[in-house]
Parts: structure tokens; C-alpha cells; sequence
């Protein structure tokens, strides 16, 4: 329970210190993709995306993981999307049903493995 904490508390960071940067301006552009995911699948690449880096601004994975989500534009950068995903991410990650999951990526590994097989 603590690491899932841990990563929604980085999740917010994120929020605040990307809204900071970007002014809050960003578009609403999804990316390619976006329509064939549930939003279950999204938040759980988006954990998975939280999981694999320390840094996850500075994570080339977690702003591809963002782009197929559709919270990212293409140049990387938050959109209009970005603060409600995240809202609703923290709701995601405080529900029971998604204690197996948060097992199944518990490592830096798994959480890899997890975004390299759905990702694409």
C-alpha cells in the first residue's frame, strides 16, 4: 500500500511541476491509438509507466505511455486531458480490484515487461 502511495503521490507531483512548466496551456490531442484502450488499460499503463522510473518526467517511456494514453501532445507535453486522467488515476489506484495488478508490475522488471508487451 505504501508503494502505491508513493506512486500516486508522484503522479500528482507530476501534475503540479508539468502544470508549472506548460502554464496549464496544453491541447487536447489524442494520441494514436488512444480509442482501442479502456480506461482500465490506460491506467494501468500509466502505473506501469509511474513504476518503471524514478524520474518519470525525465523517462522517455513514461511520456510514450502518456502520448497513448492521450493525456500527452506530441511534443510530449501535458494537454487539456492530463489533470482529469490523473484524478481519475488516483481513484483507479485506490480501488481493491487493483491490488493484483499493482503485484503483477511490483518491480521495475515486471512494470517494463508490462509496458513493452502493451504498449505497441
Amino acid at each position: 500500500m505504501k508503494s502505491i502511495l508513493a506512486i500516486v503521490l508522484i503522479g500528482v507531483l507530476i501534475v503540479i511541476s508539468m502544470s508549472a512548466c506548460t502554464g496549464g496551456s496544453g491541447t487536447s490531442t489524442s494520441g494514436a491509438g488512444t480509442a482501442s484502450l479502456t480506461e482500465d488499460q490506460k491506467h494501468r499503463l500509466y502505473a506501469a509507466a509511474l513504476a518503471v522510473s524514478e524520474a518519470p518526467l525525465e523517462s522517455e517511456t513514461f511520456k510514450e505511455v502518456c502520448k497513448k494514453v492521450g493525456i500527452f501532445d506530441a511534443h510530449g507535453n501535458p494537454n487539456d486531458n492530463y489533470m482529469g486522467f490523473v484524478k481519475a488515476h488516483l481513484e483507479w489506484a485506490m480501488k481493491i480490484e487493483t491490488e493484483q495488478f499493482k503485484r503483477e508490475i511490483n518491480t521495475k522488471e515486471k512494470a517494463r515487461e508490462y509496458i513493452n508487451k502493451h504498449l505497441s
